[in-house]
C-alpha cells in the first residue's frame, strides 16, 4: 500500500498525524490526455486515527517524460510547455509557499489543494462538483491575472502559442478548407508579433470548460501542466473555444478592474482564438471530424489587425 500514497499524504488528507491506512483501493481515471501525463488514479480508503476509522478520497497524478510527437525534443526545456516536470515542481512550490509560488489560492479561482508531492506523483484533493459557470471563470481569471505577480521561477512555460507554431507547418491544400483560413494561417508570424506588444501574465495554458469546477465558492482549475506566462486574453480565447461563448470579454475584463488595458487583452484573445482555432479545424478536418456549426464564425477575425 506504501507503493500508492506515502503515510504523510494519508495524514495531510484526513487531519491527523496519528493516521494509519487500513485500507486503500485504486480507481484509475481514463481520458487523461496531458502530455506529460503518465497516469491518474483516484484512491479511495480508510485509515485509523486513534482507534477510529476515517474515511479517504484523493487523486494520485503521475508524470513522465514526452518522448515522441514533434515536440519531444523541446520538451526537455523547462521554458517549453509540455515540461513534464513542471507540475509536480508547482505544487511543490506551492506546498513550500513563498513568492515562488505560481498556482493561484483562492478566493475565486484556485487549484486543487495538495497533499504531497514525491518524485513524479503528486497527490490532490479529489475535488468534486458542477462545471463552473463560464463568465464567472472568465471573470475570476481576469482578477487572477491582473493581480498575481509571475515568481522568478526556472520552470514557468514560455508563450505557448509560439511554441507551437514554430513546429507547425500546416498544408492547406490537404484538407477542404475555406481560403481565409489559409490566408489566416499564412499570416501567423506577422499576428504573433503583434502579440509581442501584449502584457504578459501568468497562464494556465489549457483554461477550458472541462478543467473548471465549481466547489466550496470557488472556481478549482485541474491540470496545471503547461503552468506559465502568455499575452494578456490568450486564457480566455481557450475558454471561448471550448465554449463557443464570444461574449466573455466584458466579464473578463470586470474581474481585471481596469488593471488590464482593453484593447491589450482584445489582441490577445482575438490573436490567440484565431490562430488556435484555425490550427485545431485543420486537425480537424484532417482527422475527419465535423467542424461544429458555428465554430468558424467565432474564429474567424473581423479584419487583419483584430482589437484595434
Amino acid at each position: 500500500m506504501s507503493d500508492l500514497i506515502p503515510a504523510s499524504v494519508v495524514a495531510d488528507a484526513v487531519g491527523s498525524p496519528a493516521a494509519v491506512v487500513v485500507s486503500c483501493a485504486a480507481e484509475p481515471i481514463p481520458g487523461s490526455s496531458g502530455a506529460a501525463t503518465a497516469g491518474v488514479t483516484r484512491l479511495v480508503g480508510r485509515a485509523a486515527v486513534n482507534g477510529r476509522e476515517r474515511p479517504f478520497t484523493l487523486i494520485r497524478k503521475q508524470f513522465r517524460p514526452v518522448t515522441t510527437g514533434r515536440h519531444a525534443e523541446a520538451a526537455t526545456d523547462p521554458r517549453h510547455w509540455a515540461y513534464w516536470r513542471r507540475e509536480p515542481l508547482a505544487y511543490q512550490a506551492a506546498l513550500t509557499g513563498g513568492p515562488v509560488s505560481a498556482l493561484p489560492t483562492g478566493p475565486g479561482l484556485t487549484s486543487p489543494p495538495c497533499y504531497g508531492v514525491l518524485d513524479d506523483v503528486v497527490y490532490l484533493q479529489d475535488v468534486t462538483g458542477p462545471a463552473e459557470s463560464p463568465r464567472l471563470a472568465a471573470a475570476r481569471l481576469g482578477e487572477w491575472q491582473a493581480t498575481a505577480t509571475v515568481p522568478a521561477v526556472p520552470w514557468l512555460a514560455g508563450h505557448q502559442l509560439a511554441q507551437r507554431i514554430a513546429v507547425s507547418d500546416l498544408d492547406w491544400t490537404r484538407v477542404d478548407a475555406r481560403p481565409w483560413l489559409a490566408a489566416l494561417w499564412a499570416r501567423r508570424h506577422d499576428l504573433l508579433a503583434e502579440l509581442r506588444g501584449v502584457p504578459g501574465v501568468l497562464s494556465h495554458g489549457d483554461f477550458h470548460a472541462g478543467n473548471l469546477i465549481a466547489a466550496g465558492g470557488a472556481t478549482v482549475v485541474l491540470d496545471w501542466g503547461t503552468l506559465g506566462t502568455g499575452p494578456a486574453g490568450a486564457d480566455l480565447a481557450h475558454l471561448a473555444l471550448s465554449t463557443m461563448d464570444d461574449t466573455l470579454v466584458d466579464a473578463y475584463l470586470t474581474g481585471a478592474a481596469g488593471r488590464l488595458d482593453p484593447r491589450e487583452v482584445l489582441l490577445g484573445y482575438r490573436t490567440t482564438l484565431a490562430l488556435t482555432g484555425a490550427s485545431r479545424i485543420h486537425w480537424m478536418l484532417s482527422a475527419g471530424i465535423p467542424v461544429p456549426p458555428g465554430y468558424e464564425d467565432l474564429v474567424r477575425p473581423a479584419d487583419p489587425h483584430p482589437g484595434r
